[in-house]
């Protein structure tokens, strides 16, 4: 999903950009604010997901640590149980069918309860005055809390997972209108304007399908200062279709994302103190992000 997402919102990008330097470029018959609402309902519905996705995995990552619990419980105690049964056969004959193998979390569950159950019918052990515990403090009571918090962690975790199935469903839904609207864009683009004008050109810099490779490394091909306190980069990096613009400053000891994830190649900016500074790229596509170019150096007028 994340490859669709990234694919789809970049391209929307492009699109919304085509439109604004071409006036007459109106796909579907929208507007570039149309294409912007686009783009920030893919940004709602992904935020959604994401935050969906986080809430189930910390239930299902807190199910899976009481599960574990219980099978370090069940695998500690069964010797114990056994040996401390040792001169009573129809004891011994009881836990011999308690089972042993837990592979899974459910598997784990019917272990639990089959101890639990089995350990509260229990006598006394062979010459004890008290129930049966393997060691001091841990009761029938305390192994059968660690069983009720398995049941519990998972009962927890069911609707978190229904939400975060939901929240994939809303995110799918837009990612597939982004995809119908972008191909018939690009479609209609191309219909209108003839190959070798400036407007063919433009729409045939909107991406037409998913990376197969992350990008490769970024190149500053120009790093100037035109005027007091500005510096103009020019950068590109092979397969990419979005770029960071990272800059470090006079006495500052790292590089900081100054333009996060433009779909420009070029990148000018302002308000910056006299003095040497450098620039880094680093391209982004649908696979991901490319390694950072060379830092060029820039001495801000």
């Amino acid at each position: 999903m994340p490859n669709r997402f990234y694919f789809n919102k970049t391209r929307l990008r492009y699109i919304k950009a085509a439109m604004i330097s071409i006036p007459s470029y109106r796909p579907d018959g929208k507007l570039p604010a149309d294409v912007e609402a686009m783009i920030a309902g893919l940004d709602l519905k992904q935020g959604d997901f994401t935050t969906a996705d986080q809430v189930w995995g910390l239930a299902r990552g807190e199910f899976h640590e009481a599960s574990a619990a219980g099978h370090k419980l069940c695998v500690k105690i069964y010797p114990i149980m056994k040996s401390r049964y040792r001169d009573d056969p129809g004891s011994s004959e009881a836990i011999a069918r308690l089972p042993t193998e837990d592979d899974s979390p459910d598997d784990t569950k019917k272990r639990m309860k089959d101890m639990s159950a089995l350990w509260i019918n229990l006598p006394n052990p062979p010459d004890a005055v008290g129930p049966f515990e393997p060691w001091p403090l841990m009761t029938q009571v305390v192994f059968e809390t660690a069983r009720v918090l398995v049941d519990t962690r998972e009962a927890d975790m069911t609707p978190k997972k229904e939400l975060y199935e939901l929240a994939q469903g809303h995110l799918n839904k837009v990612i597939d209108a982004a995809d119908v609207f972008g191909t018939q864009a690009t479609i209609q683009g191309r219909g209108q304007f003839d190959p070798g004008t400036p407007e063919r050109d433009v729409i045939d810099q909107i991406p037409n399908e998913p990376a197969t490779q992350e990008p490769g490394q970024g190149v500053i091909s120009s790093a100037t200062s035109p005027g007091a306190g500005q510096l103009t980069a020019v950068y590109d990096a092979p397969h990419a279709t979005s770029w960071d613009v990272l800059l470090k400053g006079p006495g500052q000891p790292d590089f900081v994302v100054v333009v996060n994830d433009t779909i420009e190649k070029t990148a000018t900016i302002g308000g910056l103190a006299a003095g040497a500074y450098e620039v880094e790229v680093r391209g982004h596509n649908s696979r991901g992000d490319g390694p950072l170019s060379a830092p060029s150096a820039v001495a801000v007028a």
